[in-house]
């Protein structure tokens, strides 16, 4: 996993060249439904795949506490590799994609999905879990889609949802400058806090 810490814009990643606008932009959402069971082999203890967009097929290996997602057809296991670095002793992705369209576009150019890292409150002196749950970490993972080449996603920018404000609007407009020109394999992840969101000056 490779990652770029913004600290005073970027110079270096290809979107900017063929940005969306996020402002006329639009989302269609899915959940995680319409899952079967499949054989992890050595990808995980368990996996399931779900129906996502279209024909995409949403791959979710997941052990007691930890998962990650990809999305099909090609470079599953690339993507795998790929996650942001959570807290917590169990981390939940999902359960909603946020897919982002140009304005009269049929194919999707980004997606958005949120991922959580969270300890259950658990009492020491009775070892008993007491209910509810402490958030340690909330992290939107911004993706940037392939119609072709060696992945059909990989991920622009993890945005530290606790500390950035609006973290679903600056998501939108991360997706828009970045994802369509965001090259996969060679352009690294972009971990974004309130710091170097300001530092980005986004804006349609």
């Amino acid at each position: 996993m490779r990652y770029l810490w913004i600290v005073a814009g970027i110079a270096g990643l290809s979107g900017m060249a063929a940005a969306q606008n996020a402002a006329t932009d639009r989302s269609e959402f899915t959940q995680f439904e319409n899952c079967e069971d499949r054989d992890p082999g050595d990808l995980a203890p368990y996996l399931q795949v779900c129906k996502g967009l279209g024909e995409r097929e949403i791959w979710l290996p997941f052990s007691e506490h930890s998962g990650a997602m990809a999305i099909g057809p090609d470079g599953i296991e690339t993507q795998l590799d790929e996650r942001p670095e959570i807290g917590g002793l169990d981390m939940l992705i999902g359960p909603v994609i946020d897919w982002r369209f140009a304005e009269d576009a049929t194919t999707p150019y980004a997606a958005i999905v949120r991922y959580r890292g969270m300890t259950p409150n658990y009492d020491a002196d009775t070892a008993q879990f007491t209910g509810g749950s402490v958030t340690h970490s909330n992290v939107l993972v911004v993706i940037a889609l392939r119609e072709t080449g060696a992945v059909s996603a990989c991920n622009v920018a993890y945005i530290d949802a606790i500390e950035v404000p609006g973290a679903n609007e600056v998501a939108h407009r991360v997706a828009a400058r970045y994802a369509p020109g965001f090259a996969c394999g060679a352009d690294e992840t972009m971990v974004l806090d309130l710091f170097s969101v300001e530092s980005l000056a986004l804006s349609d």
